[in-house]
């Protein structure tokens, strides 16, 4: 059975909610308290701890929260053979099992259900498929950044190395016509700077993109030219991917990069050592905002930076999507994510303040 929430209902829904009846909303990072909630109802409904949903949200009475209060939701801890499903409509827990070949038994254990009663907008583990860089040749794919850091100390980094309240922004797949001047027309209204890795294969047409990045202060750095996972190309087809769109970049700015963001943050060892010696720093994320997922709203992007930000923060946002990809709650995220870190201490700068890393090749 499945428990679908249309405007139709909603009147009747807040008469439930109005009575004590316990009736769960649709899960997202936040969650606005309805009278005859508690801590412990509202964590059972988005599979969260209450002591986790305490500490998200300073709460300095874990029993204490009032209608109209808005709080964060964690997202529940996943093992590696799960991943978190948000819920379709129409969808039951029977036709979940069949998406994801699993059984009923499955999904009932993994997500301490006594039912099989869900929502619309639930969130719900399933199992994970298959990770990226999985061969043909029925080997696991195995995590490799920490051997890569090992590798090259100093080239590989996470997270910004200073202990000070910092955080620095980046935007990955731009450049656009539509999200990216919206971005950039933000970031000069707040007086933030932050880093744009660029996908070559955009930049044909939006050269002035580029250079509007480049003149108001931001800095540009690599992001391949097609988005190809690099743990599936030989090494002579990752430095192409990186010298195609470190010569655009060149052209446009007259400076060549040297930060380097990989797609989806893979990367094999004989390509670093390639990229290595050729003068590039590989810089991945602490933060992922999750902006890249069809079902996240500006408030639920801004949930999930905030659960997770901490000095030396690398916030992975994007300036431009796929086909049909909508960013705008990206764009609306951003004004509040300013005020908010503000708020919290933090202060936004360039990612070259929170590393030991040049921004381009000397000389540019």
């Amino acid at each position: 059975m499945i428990i679908r929430f249309r405007s139709p209902l909603r009147i009747a829904l807040a008469l439930f909610l109005l009575a004590g009846v316990p009736l769960p909303t649709v899960a997202s990072r936040t969650y606005r308290v309805q009278p005859g909630d508690t801590v412990f109802q509202i964590a059972r409904w988005h599979g969260a701890s209450p002591e986790s949903i305490a500490r998200d949200n300073r709460l300095t009475r874990a029993d204490y929260i009032v209608p109209g209060q808005v709080l964060f939701i964690p997202e529940p801890a996943t093992l590696a053979d799960e991943k978190l499903y948000t819920v379709q409509n129409n969808e039951s827990l029977s036709t979940i099992a069949q998406k994801f070949q699993t059984d009923l038994s499955w999904l009932r254990q993994r997500n301490g259900l006594s039912a099989d009663q869900i929502y619309t907008g639930q969130w719900l583990k399933v199992p994970s498929p298959a990770q990226p860089g999985t061969g043909g040749n029925g080997k696991a794919y195995v995590w490799n950044l920490p051997a890569l850091m090992a590798r090259h100390p100093g080239k590989v980094f996470l997270q910004g190395t200073t202990q000070r309240k910092q955080v620095a922004l980046t935007f990955d797949d731009g450049p656009d016509l539509e999200y990216t001047p919206q971005i950039l027309d933000l970031l000069a209204q707040y007086g933030v700077k932050a880093t744009f890795f660029l996908k070559g294969d955009m930049i044909a047409g939006r050269e002035w993109v580029v250079t509007r990045m480049v003149r108001e202060g931001h800095l540009v750095a690599n992001h391949s030219y097609s988005h190809p996972d690099f743990r599936k190309l030989t090494t002579e087809q990752i430095v192409t991917e990186v010298a195609k769109t470190a010569g655009l970049v060149k052209r446009i700015s007259g400076r060549e990069t040297a930060i380097l963001r990989p797609p989806y943050g893979e990367m094999t060892a004989e390509g670093l050592d390639r990229l290595v010696a050729a003068g590039y720093t590989m810089v991945n994320w602490s933060v992922d905002s999750k902006d890249w997922r069809a079902d996240h709203q500006a408030d639920q992007i801004l949930a999930s930076i905030l659960a997770q930000v901490k000095p030396g923060a690398i916030i992975l946002m994007h300036a431009a999507g796929g086909s049909g990809q909508d960013l705008t709650p990206t764009v609306k995220a951003l004004p509040a994510l300013f005020t908010k870190l503000q708020a919290m201490g933090y202060k936004i700068v360039p990612l070259t303040d929170l590393l030991p890393v040049a921004a381009y090749q000397p000389g540019a």
